[in-house]
C-alpha cells in the first residue's frame, strides 16, 4: 500500500450529516490538525446543494448510517455531479466490511469508522487529496479476513434459464411485477424465483448479485 504524502494541502471539505452535534464535534477534531481547512455542512445532498452552490470541495464526508449501500452509490453519484473533481468518504459504524469493495468499484474512496480519531481522518484526507483509497488498518485487517472466509465458504450454485433471465432484470433495476410482465409469468413465480437466485448465489442484496454474476460471466 501506498504511503500518502504528509499534510497534503486541502483549502475545502464538505460534510454531509444531519445531526450538528456530531458535525461540530468533526470540526473540533479537524482544527487539532487543520486550523486553516474550511468546512461547509449541510444535512443532506440537496441542502448541500442549494446553500454551496458553486463551490468546489475537495473531499465530500457523508454520514451513511442506516443508509442501503445502493443510496449510498446512488447519493455518491449525485455528489459527483455536483463537485465532479470531490473525493466522497463514508463514514458510519456497520459490522459487515462486505460493502467496501462494491463501494471502491463505484469510486468511494474512504470509509472511517463512525468513532474515528484526529489521526484517522487526517490520514483519511491525506490519502484522498493523493488519489488513493482509504480504510484504517483495523478495518483492513476484517475485511482481509473476512474476504478469505468467503471464498471458502461461498460456492455460488449454476442458475437455471428462468433464474438468469429473472437475475438480468433485477439487477437493471426491474420490480418484480415488471419482471412477472415482461416474462409473462405470476408474481408469486417471479418472487420464488428471486428467492431462489439469492439462496443459490449466497446473497442477501441486488449489487452481490451483480458481482457474483459477473464473476461467473453471466450476461
Amino acid at each position: 500500500m501506498k504511503t500518502p504524502p504528509t499534510s497534503t494541502n486541502v483549502d475545502l471539505i464538505a460534510i454531509v450529516d444531519p445531526r450538528p452535534v456530531f458535525k461540530r464535534g468533526f470540526r473540533q477534531t479537524l482544527s487539532q490538525s487543520r486550523a486553516a481547512l474550511e468546512v461547509i455542512e449541510a444535512v443532506n445532498c440537496q441542502d448541500l446543494e442549494k446553500k454551496h452552490h458553486g463551490r468546489s470541495p475537495a473531499i465530500i464526508f457523508v454520514f451513511g448510517a442506516g443508509v442501503p449501500d445502493v443510496e449510498i452509490i446512488n447519493l455518491a453519484n449525485r455528489l459527483r455531479r455536483y463537485s465532479p473533481q470531490a473525493a466522497i468518504a463514508v463514514y458510519d459504524n456497520r459490522k459487515s466490511m462486505n460493502f467496501l469493495l462494491t463501494f471502491f468499484r463505484e469510486s468511494i474512496g474512504g470509509y472511517l469508522p463512525e468513532d474515528f480519531d484526529s489521526r484517522e481522518l487526517d490520514m483519511c484526507i491525506d490519502s484522498l487529496a493523493a488519489g488513493l483509497h482509504y480504510i484504517n488498518s483495523e478495518i483492513a485487517y476484517q475485511l482481509i479476513t473476512q474476504k478469505n472466509l468467503d471464498q471458502k465458504k461461498r460456492q455460488p450454485g449454476t442458475l437455471s434459464g428462468l433464474e438468469q433471465k429473472v437475475a438480468g432484470c433485477l439487477i437493471r433495476g426491474m420490480t418484480t411485477s415488471e419482471i412477472a410482465q415482461t416474462l409473462d409469468r405470476r408474481s408469486s413465480t417471479i418472487s420464488t424465483v428471486k428467492s431462489n437466485i439469492y439462496r443459490k448465489t449466497k446473497v442477501h442484496n441486488i449489487i452481490d448479485l451483480e458481482r457474483v454474476l459477473r464473476k461467473q460471466g453471466a450476461s
